[in-house]
Order: C-alpha cells, then structure tokens, then sequence
C-alpha cells in the first residue's frame, strides 16, 4: 500500500512539472468548444451619441479550481484577464478567462481561430462574432445603421441561435475537401471542458474505466467524430436537450485510450483522475489483480482495497 501511495505522489509531481509547458493551440479550440462563448455586448449609456455601447467578448469560464489551467490559457494568448465570480451558488466559485479589447481580438483570437477552427455549433458563433470585428473594424459602428445591425447579429448567437436540423461545419465533413482532421490535443481541450473520467467501484462492474462527454443535441456529430476518433461502437444517449456518450470498457482502454493520453498530454484538475487510473491500470497488467476460485477468477482483495484508496485519495481534483 505505502508503495502505491509513494508511485502516486511522484506522479502527482510529474503531474505539475508538466503543468508547465505551454498549450497546444488544438487544445484551445477544443476547450473553447467545450466551455467557450463569443458574444456581443450591449450597455445603454445615455451619453453616447445613439444611446448604446457596444463590445465584444470572447471568455472561457470553469469552476476556479481549474486557476492553473487558465493561468496557461493567458500564457497562450499572451493576453486577456482572469476574472473569479462566486455568483452561481455552487460550492466551488467560477473562473472566467476573458479577452475584450479590439487590439488583441483583432491580433490574437481571430487568427488563433482562423487557423485552427472549432468544430461545433460554436463555430457559427465565432463566424458572426467575425463579422461583427469586421464592422468595428471598418467602423460601420460608428452608424446608426451600423449599430443596428450588430445588435441584430446578437440576437443569432448562443442561445439565441435555432437549429433545424443537425449542424456541423465543412471543415468537420470528411468528404469535403476543406476537412481538417481532428486532432488528439483537441480532444483532450474538450474532455478538460466537459469530459468526466470515472471509475466504477461498486461490485458489479468494479474496475471499469470510462470518460463520459455531455453536449447540446446540437452537437450530435461533434460527438459522432470522438466516438470515432476512439474507435467506439458505443450509443449516444439523449434527453430533451442534451446527449452523452461514454467510452468504456477493458479492451477500449487498454488498446487505444491509454496510447491516446500517452501521446496526447490532458491537462487541468481532471489530470490528476488520468494519473490514478494510469497506477490502477499497471495493477491490472496480465491480470495480476484477479485469483482463480473454483470455475471462476475474482479480484484479490488486497488489489481491490488498494485500487480503492488509489481513486479516494485525499489528492482529489
């Protein structure tokens, strides 16, 4: 046990060293399609001349337990701020990094999203937020005619923006010939977003894996392509509004996620999940962690308790 807690802690500390190094810019798309908004602001201000201000934003907003993930975020871009809002009413307050002034939208987020486009519904968002830096730009805003029309571009994004039938861009159509191969750093910018890595504990099932990515129905084939890019048969589940899939099981894992995570560094608080279930997985190498009773094999129980207090440890995301 004490070895266990020992090979834990060093690579909890490997975990942080590579904390360190910069971000793929892949990996920023994917968690900007995960958890990223660009959006149109409105203020009325009485002294302007047509009564309104406007600006334009592009944020990513987290719990702040992810203040190192956004910490690299800002290293990235090399620009933006880090904001703490404790508004939500969840036991973790929210962080949210944000990007506002024309000069590093113009220098910075457009190229960055130009050259390495997100593939899901946000991808509209960022095309009219687009347009409306061409307005600023040309200074069409300086116009009644021109403020009016941005305001209108508002009133089509986020939640605003209807869907009659699934979306997803040219660029994501593998028949098309502007299609832009995912990428496994993407990915793993959308599982530090909206991924979940679990591990079942309970009896039935006790040591399965799994990643569970929740989405919009919206991004239907946003969700397609992972299972794809996985090699997974697994279903998409729906409700009302939103889908899930999870990538589960032993062959799955052992064959293709654990390669995948091998090449393609996670980070954020969901890294130090990955780090555990990388110690449980050497556990269970040549099923050293089963022993065979009668016609059948069962965990050890020795293993079974370690791998226990490997995944609750007090080290928790």
């Amino acid at each position: 046990m004490l070895k266990n807690e020992i090979r834990l802690n060093n690579m909890l500390s490997t975990c942080k060293s590579e904390s360190i190094s910069k971000l793929n810019p892949h990996f920023i798309t994917g968690l900007t399609d995960a958890e990223g908004s660009f959006s149109i602001t409105k203020h009325k201000n009485n002294r302007a001349k047509y009564k309104i201000n406007l600006g334009l934003s592009f944020r990513i907003s987290m719990l702040n337990n992810e203040i190192e993930l956004f910490s690299k975020v800002k290293d990235f871009f090399g620009c933006g701020n880090i904001l703490f809002d404790d508004k939500r009413g969840t036991l973790i307050p929210a962080i949210t990094f944000g990007i506002h002034d024309i000069t590093s939208i113009n220098n910075t987020v457009i190229p960055h999203f130009t050259k390495y486009p997100l593939r899901g519904t946000k991808y509209l968002d960022y095309l009219t937020f687009k347009k409306a830096v061409d307005f600023i730009n040309s200074k069409k805003h300086l116009t009644k005619e021109g403020i009016d029309e941005i305001i209108e571009m508002s009133y089509s994004m986020n939640t605003f923006r209807k869907f009659t039938k699934e979306y997803c861009p040219i660029h994501t159509i593998e028949s098309s010939p502007e299609y832009i191969s995912i990428s496994g750093h993407y990915i793993n910018g959308f599982i530090a977003g909206d991924g979940c890595l679990t591990l079942n504990t309970k009896d039935v099932g006790f040591g399965t894996m799994s990643i569970k990515i929740s989405q919009h129905k919206n991004n239907r084939l946003l969700l397609v392509s992972i299972l794809s890019y996985f090699k997974s048969s697994s279903k998409i589940y729906t409700n009302t509004s939103s889908m899930q899939i999870t990538l589960s099981g032993h062959k799955l894992w052992q064959t293709i996620i654990f390669d995948h995570f091998s090449k393609y560094p996670l980070h954020g608080t969901k890294l130090i999940r990955l780090k555990k279930l990388f110690i449980i997985r050497e556990l269970m190498l040549n099923n050293n962690h089963l022993i065979q009773i009668g016609s059948s094999r069962q965990w050890k129980p020795n293993i079974k308790l370690s791998i226990i207090n490997i995944w609750n440890s007090n080290i928790i995301d």
